[in-house]
């Protein structure tokens, strides 16, 4: 299958961090060849890779997932106020603080404002559905939205026993898609470039925590 095979060729090696050699550069840089082949790196590897990601986790060049409409910047002030509610949220909740923060990035940028075209609303860009599930009366309260992500990651979580490429899958696609597709990452170009974008994020974060 075309997916997991694009996938495979993003390995720790390529993105450049872990056991294949100490980070370069926190940024993100990604590359597609003419026949679909996407590869990430903590460098620019040749005049192929392009900025995807910058390290300040303030400004994000190319969304991997849906369009938003109504992004701001974020403030440093903001910033803390996010780093401080989902630090909360997530330990109240056993879940890695480190993976919701990387998915608020890759998702919204920390905007709660944030609409994509498809109606994902808020931090976590939750459908309204998915907010109705976990009692959200307003999904662009910070609070709220990114508790009711944190319990929907949480599900995902258990349900695909910790497979952290199925579990972003299906955040993303919904669980229903993974299913679909036998338990795997959907050929869908979205989800084939959120999934490692989240998880490089997610080794960034991970990389800065390791003294």
């Amino acid at each position: 299958m075309k997916s997991h095979a694009l996938f495979l060729r993003i390995s720790i090696c390529t993105l450049g961090i872990g056991v294949c050699g100490e980070v370069m550069s926190a940024d993100i840089f990604r590359s597609e060849s003419p026949n679909g082949v996407v590869r990430y790196a903590s460098q620019a590897l040749d005049e192929t890779y392009r900025i995807y990601m910058r390290d300040d986790a303030s400004h994000v060049v190319a969304k991997p997932s849906r369009q938003l409409v109504a992004a701001t910047p974020r403030s440093r002030r903001n910033e803390a106020s996010v780093s401080q509610l989902l630090e909360t949220l997530s330990k109240k909740h056993a879940v890695d603080p480190t993976l919701v923060r990387a998915i608020i990035d890759v998702e919204s940028n920390a905007n709660p404002n944030a609409v994509s075209n498809k109606g994902a609303t808020g931090m976590m860009q939750l459908m309204p559905a998915t907010a109705a599930m976990y009692g959200v009366t307003e999904l662009t309260d910070p609070a709220q939205n990114i508790e009711a992500g944190i319990l929907h990651l949480k599900y995902l979580l258990a349900l695909h026993h910790g497979n952290l490429a199925l579990v972003l899958a299906a955040y993303n696609a919904g669980e229903g898609a993974v299913a679909r597709n036998s338990g795997r990452i959907p050929p869908y170009r979205e989800t084939m470039l959120y999934v490692p974008a989240v998880l490089a994020r997610l080794q960034i974060y991970r990389n800065r925590s390791t003294p």
